[in-house]
């Protein structure tokens, strides 16, 4: 686990994130490649709501947080990947999204929303 636990050091720490990182990047790639061949492109809508769903939770678990319950569920450093790996795909135009809503790129759109879903599971992270 990426967590630190009793027993590991910071070097199997370092090596269970990068597991972590290379599971998510092909769990991804998979899954965007899959998508995408079954209809033909990744749904640009399906991109958004997907994103809005996960910073909503995270405003959720921010608010339970600040008002002391308790989250939905800690995202952890185990979570974090999964933003960092969409934001490099953005970046690099692996997922290369097209269109605009309301004006603005749905790609800034996406990574805006990633980049502020990385930040909230950094922060909760931060006080697991």
């Amino acid at each position: 686990m990426a967590r630190k636990q009793l027993g590991q050091s910071a070097r199997q720490r370092f090596i269970a994130r990068l597991w972590h990182y290379l599971a998510f990047t092909v769990f991804f790639a998979l899954l965007y490649a899959g998508i995408s061949l079954w209809l033909g492109s990744f749904p640009d809508r399906l991109l958004l709501a997907i994103l809005i769903v996960s910073v909503l939770k995270d405003l959720y678990d921010e608010y339970q947080l600040q008002h002391g319950g308790q989250p939905l569920a800690y995202a952890n450093i185990e979570h974090s990947p999964s933003n960092a790996v969409l934001i490099a795909f953005i970046l690099s135009g692996v997922i290369d999204p097209s269109g605009t809503y309301l004006g603005i790129p749905t790609a800034t759109w996406a990574l805006a929303l990633a980049v502020g879903d990385l930040l909230f599971d950094l922060s909760q992270d931060a006080r697991a």
